[in-house]
């Protein structure tokens, strides 16, 4: 017997990084314990900055820029390396309370929308990359900001995909010590955590006189705990002056039990992906005899059904109970996720559990050695602390560990069934935390007064064709080229939306721009459903020929399972 403990949280730090970090960080708090995390070193700052930038340009169309916000001001030229105007943002501190002596603080960019048509729509979209301990402006630089620097590219370009196209766009790093965020960790668990992030919300929305505004929250990776359960606080507090919930997005999160998550579907992941997998037949037959050992091909084969074959065990098949409450693996099962990282590293050295398409060599990354966000010039363009020495992610943000329970036992179906808006979007091609898992676990969470999925996800997901703009002759775009047409499968019930987008990784916005930015337009409900083939909302965009229906189905098959 191995006499391993079992997470009971069913956690793994999924963090959301960019897709060849991997390599740099090791970011894989596997629950299993088979592989830790190593993060870049982290100077806790005691005091707040002292030294901010000024915006020096012509600030007179600056919508929220008055006496209270002037100082978090950023200039829009003044951004290095960036040669163009990014337009108007805040970014800077605010403390987690509204105590006079309070000295833990959050750090936030916050970009209003640059999109006439919604600048009188009282909204706001709140972006959490996840870690635990992981910078948002992670998904800032590299995925969905109003400029992007990824890797492998020489300098920052515009995105044409941005979210602030959408809606006003903050991102926040959080909890306290994560990125330039400031001050002692203290919190324990996620309730804690989203009591912090109600305090720091509230001094953001005094700030920017935001009372009243609709939020949307949208947590990627460990954001699929931090997302529901600030959310579920937020919706539980009933007020709608400060947090007005309109809908939850989770981007490849973690929001279920790590094993039913990941462990569990290994072999059916493998088997469908094989192209890119295509491990011998000695590693191939170690896989099958572990998942049939261990039972987790019979697991799926009863539970990856719809509608649901009921309620999944709480106690795994493959793990047993001891006599003084501890739960343990049987002999040979817990392990079978890195066994196949591990071989997956040795047939390619670049192997990326974020996105399998990756391979050698890993491109350069301006967050990775000596990080961009972690320069001076930087720093003080963007009001950040010039004493804190930041990094991509911290082991910092709990006190020891993450005490909570997976969010799919209360807080995800509790706003799902307040908001009747909440999103699980999946990458096809993420290893880490695989669309499989999550539609598994899903068919053992209650929403809605059932459990599960009724019917089998099959209808298809839209991305709508763009190019030229009407009146400019410029093709729309074409800095950052993505796909459009039937990119995936999606499914709706009972205020739940899931959609998988093919060939895309763990970051779906930096590996799928487009379709991540059409899951956004359905969050904010500027679209009925992500099989609409309207076009994409954007004015410029709005005449461009689109495909007709009947579109066939989903292209991401759903279930998925070898045929033994």
């Amino acid at each position: 017997m191995k006499a391993r403990i079992v997470s009971l949280l069913g956690l793994f730090a999924a963090a959301a990084v960019a897709g060849n970090r991997e390599s740099h960080f090791r970011l894989l708090q596997h629950l299993h314990g088979d592989a830790v995390a190593q993060f870049n070193d982290y100077s806790a700052a005691q005091d707040l900055p002292t030294i901010y930038s000024r915006a020096d340009t012509d600030t007179s169309s600056h919508r929220f820029l008055n006496n209270k916000t002037k100082q978090f001001a950023v200039n829009g030229t003044g951004i290095p390396e960036v040669d163009f105007d990014v337009g108007e943002s805040y970014a800077g501190l605010l403390p987690i309370s509204d105590k006079k002596d309070e000295r833990d603080h959050l750090y936030f960019w916050f970009f209003p929308t640059d999109n006439e048509e919604h600048k009188k729509k009282k909204e706001i979209t709140i972006w959490l990359n996840g870690g635990p301990g992981c910078s948002s402006l992670l998904g800032f630089l590299q995925e969905n900001g109003p400029f992007v620097w990824r890797p492998g590219t020489m300098k920052p370009v515009p995105n044409p995909w941005s979210w602030h196209h959408l809606s006003n766009m903050v991102w926040i790093e959080q909890p306290v010590t994560v990125g330039f965020s400031t001050g002692n960790t203290t919190v324990h668990n996620e309730d804690e955590l989203a009591k912090q992030f109600m305090g720091f919300w509230k001094n953001f929305i005094d700030t920017f006189s935001m009372q009243g505004y609709k939020v949307y929250v949208v947590g990627e990776s460990y954001g699929g705990y931090y997302g529901p359960y600030i959310s579920s606080h937020f919706v539980d507090a009933n007020d709608t002056q400060y947090y007005d919930v309109g809908g939850l997005m989770v981007v490849d999160g973690i929001s279920f039990n790590g094993d039913v998550q990941s462990e569990v579907i290994v072999e059916a992941y493998v088997e469908q992906n094989y192209n890119l997998m295509p491990f011998d037949d000695r590693t191939m037959d170690m896989i099958h005899n572990v998942s049939g050992h261990c039972g987790y091909r019979d697991y799926a084969k009863k539970y990856y059904t719809y509608p649901p074959a009921g309620p999944q065990p709480s106690l795994l098949p493959w793990t047993e109970k001891l006599a003084n409450g501890s739960v343990i693996y049987k002999e040979g099962c817990g392990g079978l996720w890195e066994s196949v990282n591990r071989q997956a590293r040795l047939d390619n050295p670049c192997f990326n559990i974020y996105n399998i398409q990756d391979h050698c060599p890993e491109l350069f990354d301006p967050l990775d050695t000596k990080p961009y966000f972690n320069r001076d010039d930087v720093k003080k363009a963007i009001n950040a602390p010039l004493q804190v020495k930041w990094s991509v992610c911290v082991e910092t943000a709990f006190v020891r560990r993450d005490e909570s329970e997976p969010p799919s036992k209360h807080e995800l179906p509790n706003v799902i069934d307040k908001t009747k808006n909440v999103m699980l979007v999946q990458g096809g091609t993420d290893f880490i935390l695989p669309a499989n898992g999550v539609l598994l676990a899903v068919q053992n969470m209650t929403w809605g007064g059932k459990l599960g999925f009724q019917s089998r996800p099959t209808d298809p997901f839209y991305v709508p064709r763009w190019g030229y703009g009407p009146g400019k002759g410029k093709y729309y775009g074409s800095n950052l080229p993505d796909r459009s047409g039937v990119l995936g499968t999606t499914h709706h019930e009972r205020g739940l939306t899931i959609v998988v987008t093919d060939l895309s990784g763990h970051e779906g916005p930096q590996y799928a721009s487009t379709a991540a930015f059409r899951q956004l337009e359905k969050l904010l409900g500027r679209v009925h459903t992500l099989s609409d083939t309207v076009p994409f909302t954007l004015a410029q965009l709005r005449n461009v020929t689109q495909d007709k229906k009947p579109l066939g189905k989903g292209t991401y098959p759903i279930p998925w399972l070898p045929n033994y």
